[in-house]
């Protein structure tokens, strides 16, 4: 029981902090975009620093949906027993 509520406490706050780390995120975009408003249209500058900076908000995005994933998939096989047969109608 101990190690459910631990795990369950560390799952949280892994969330908490990812869930930070993406609002966070959206302040140093938002922040970035203000400032590469100010260089030229043509700028290559501009281009790669949005290409960069959209990426990694895409891959903050992508780790934290693959870690609620991840979670509610282990809280859902838990506590069932999963048996692997060649009947695919079993296994369900």
């Amino acid at each position: 029981m101990f190690q459910l509520l631990g795990a369950a406490a560390a799952s949280g706050y892994i969330i908490t902090a990812l869930f930070l780390l993406v609002a966070i995120g959206r302040l140093v975009r938002s922040f970035l975009h203000k400032l590469m408003a100010r260089l030229p249209k043509r700028s290559a500058l501009k281009h790669y620093a949005t290409a960069i900076v959209s990426l990694v908000f895409f891959c903050l995005l992508v780790v934290r949906m693959c870690f609620i994933a991840t979670v509610i998939i282990d809280c859902a096989i838990q506590g069932d027993t999963v048996e692997i047969s060649g009947n695919p109608e079993s296994q369900f």
